[in-house]
């Protein structure tokens, strides 16, 4: 990126030179009044809106130079009409110099602000490892607000005792409010999803405790807690969120999870439900970005029957990416909505 900034600059560079030459030469040679003297000046604002102050500057001088090079082969100078040409010209310079020196001051405050913002939306949403404790992991997250890493839908991974604990999410709305509501049930996950004590059916209360005095009237945030054992049992939990998928080795798809409690913040219900994970089973969750995910002609995205392709190969990351090139390319390469996705495996000890 840093290097197509660099020649994009330099090209605009050389064809604002190249522009004040052409003109200037064409002036030269060709007999009658000056009339390249105002598109002289536009090579100067051209370089301002894209290189620094200094190559405007470059651009500014020759194209200022050129003016008076052509006043004086008219016979205009030193007369009152050249001087005021000159000076009208080194006047478009100077505001060109400026333009470029403030878009400049604007363009390394907007890096600087990204940059804090950039980290401090990793630390709300670091990725996961590719291995906590006896899973093995893979994740993506696309969030639909421009320039922005993180968004409303939510993931995260702690171990406990021996089992593995998985919380996925998504808050109602969009944008700063959704982020800090998310971070909030991040910090309450990450709170008490250590203690082994605590089952999961209490998890999914103390982060509605935590969270719902931080939310509005019509906020709540739909979530899924997981608890995976070393011998493939696995806990899910649902708080109006869609069910895990269970991939077979095979390709058979299989929703994990049918009770449905309100989400978090609407007085959940909590229901753990069991079942196992097979060693060469995968477990899918998702956030409703990927089931809603529409076509050119309105339909929605078959999650059930694309989540078969996550059966093939080892390779747990390159499986979620076919995922994710499937439902791009479905919504003709654009999602609309938050999507967070997180595949989960087990895996033998190290």
């Amino acid at each position: 990126m840093a290097d197509d900034g660099a020649r994009r600059r330099a090209l605009v560079l050389a064809l604002s030179l190249t522009w004040v030459v052409v003109l200037t030469a064409t002036q030269w040679f060709a007999d009658g009044r000056l009339v390249v003297v105002p598109w002289l000046a536009l090579a100067a604002f051209v370089a301002s809106l894209y290189t620094s102050w200094r190559a405007t500057s470059l651009v500014a001088g020759l194209a200022t130079a050129a003016v008076a090079l052509l006043s004086a082969d008219a016979g205009d100078l030193p007369g009152r009409d050249g001087l005021v040409r000159v000076a009208g010209s080194a006047a478009l310079a100077l505001v060109a110099v400026l333009s470029a020196h403030v878009r400049a001051r604007r363009e390394e405050h907007v890096r600087q602000v990204t940059e804090v913002a950039t980290v401090a939306q990793t630390a709300i949403l670091p990725p996961v490892p590719a291995r906590v404790g006896h899973l093995g992991l893979a994740s993506r997250y696309r969030s639909a607000s421009a320039h922005a890493l993180v968004g409303g839908d939510l993931f995260d991974v702690v171990a406990t005792g021996d089992a593995v604990r998985v919380v996925l999410g998504d808050v109602r709305g969009k944008g700063l409010p959704a982020v800090h509501t998310a971070a909030a049930v991040l910090s309450a996950f990450r709170h008490d999803a250590p203690l082994a004590d605590v089952g999961l059916a209490e998890l999914a209360r103390r982060v509605e405790a935590s969270v719902a005095p931080r939310l509005g009237a019509e906020d709540f945030v739909t979530a899924v807690l997981c608890e995976v054992g070393p011998d493939g049992s696995l806990g899910v939990v649902l708080c109006g969120h869609p069910a895990p998928l269970r991939v077979g080795a095979d390709g058979v798809v299989t929703p994990v999870g049918a009770h449905r409690s309100p989400p978090l913040g609407l007085g959940v219900d909590p229901l753990v439900e069991t079942t196992r994970l097979g060693g060469r089973d995968r477990l899918l969750l998702f956030t409703d970005g990927l089931a809603e995910a529409r076509d050119a002609a309105g339909r929605f995205f078959d999650v059930e029957a694309a989540a078969a392709v996550l059966a093939a190969g080892d390779d747990l990351d390159a499986a979620l990416e076919r995922l994710l090139e499937d439902v791009r390319e479905h919504a003709g390469g654009r999602i609309d909505d938050d999507l967070a996705l997180l595949l989960l495996q087990r895996r033998a000890a190290a």
